[in-house]
């Protein structure tokens, strides 16, 4: 009975293990899109810089990365990066707000692409006054 266990116990260890290896190189060929802020407050006039940071795993460590937006902008707000394509970690993404913005709360999802393949991440701005930041 001890013979038949001990293959049938290095089948399963050998399968375990195999498994675990090609779902940790699954797992592996990846990015993420990180911003250094989830929501920021932009009063009429004013801008505000967000850093986007690239974390790659070792598949995506030479790609050029091109940053974008999944989203369309609202009327009065722009965003540009710098970097905007490259070898990059992280770029700055600055926020501009125009003085006849309109008031509000607005999800933006600010992008890169890397291989074709495109990730993004979720910015909340609200633009207005202290009293519609604050709500």
């Amino acid at each position: 009975m001890e013979k038949i266990k001990q293959p049938f116990m290095k089948t399963i260890i050998t399968s375990l293990f195999l498994l675990a290896s090609v779902i940790t190189f699954a797992q592996t060929k990846d990015f993420s899109v990180d911003l250094s802020e989830s929501s920021v407050s932009i009063k009429p006039g004013e801008s505000k810089q967000v850093t986007v940071s690239i974390v790659r795993s070792k598949y995506f460590a030479k790609e050029k990365a091109v940053l974008g937006l999944q989203s369309a902008l609202p009327q009065g707000i722009t965003l540009t990066y710098e970097p905007k394509e490259g070898n990059f970690e992280n770029s700055n993404a600055l926020i501009s707000v125009a003085s006849d913005a309109t008031p509000g709360t607005y999800n933006i999802v600010l992008s890169a692409t890397l291989n074709a393949k495109r990730k993004g991440s979720i910015l909340k701005l609200t633009v207005g006054t202290d009293q519609i930041a604050a709500k």
